[in-house]
């Protein structure tokens, strides 16, 4: 078992796997956000159900923190591994014939990604516990579109969000296409799986994009 975590190829597909399923998670947290926009009582509701159902605050979502842990840690350990099998850099940098940008800068975005998630556990996780175990607020189920809203209000925070969704698909446009690759998926739906998956990166970070400067054009008004 310790041979297959240190091998080149069993890294690269846990860092796939761990990347499909926070993409999962993406799209599922996707269609919340935007209920935001076009409904906020669905979207007080579901976020109430998440935020409140035993399953998801104490099963899936453990469960997705550990998937962020791995993935970056496995992303962090192939760039180690790939900069030693290169011996530190390229020899001469020829630019896209050595591959393409977005691939040569795969661990700054997800560094700079690492650093957005940071920011939102602190916005909307941290908070979450806060008013649940610390202060032992009772449930409101319609306080979450108006908590969400006010978030977006400071300028400088709605243009951190929009960067880091910009950095988000980049990222995904190159890793989300390879992780099947990484799998060894290679048959006739591989051009439709890939299409989908640029189609997906454009798409997701767009319209997460689209929320934060929505909510910022469009305060609540108390």
């Amino acid at each position: 078992m310790s041979g297959l975590i240190k091998s080149s190829i069993a890294r690269k597909v846990v860092m796939a796997l761990s990347g499909l399923f926070l993409v999962v998670f993406l799209t599922q947290h996707f269609t919340i956000n935007i209920a935001s926009v076009l409904d906020p009582e669905t979207f007080n509701a579901w976020s109430h159900f998440m935020g409140y159902n035993p399953l998801v605050q104490f099963v899936l979502q453990p469960v997705l923190i550990a998937g962020v842990i791995i993935h970056f840690v496995m992303g962090f350990a192939l760039e180690i591994q790939n900069k030693k099998a290169r011996g530190g850099s390229y020899v001469k940098y020829k630019g896209s014939a050595n591959a393409p940008w977005v691939s040569r800068n795969m661990i700054y975005s997800g560094l700079v990604i690492l650093a957005f998630l940071a920011l939102h556990f602190y916005d909307f996780w941290v908070h979450e516990m806060a008013y649940k175990y610390i202060e032992v607020s009772p449930e409101d189920p319609t306080r979450y579109y108006h908590e969400t809203v006010e978030k977006f209000a400071p300028f400088w925070r709605t243009i951190i969000y929009i960067v880091s969704f910009f950095l988000l698909g980049l990222h995904l446009w190159h890793g989300f296409a390879s992780s099947f690759q990484s799998m060894g998926l290679n048959n006739k739906y591989s051009p439709g799986i890939k299409t989908f998956a640029k189609i997906f990166s454009v798409v997701i970070p767009l319209g997460f994009a689209f929320i934060a400067l929505y909510h910022h054009l469009n305060p609540v008004t108390h």
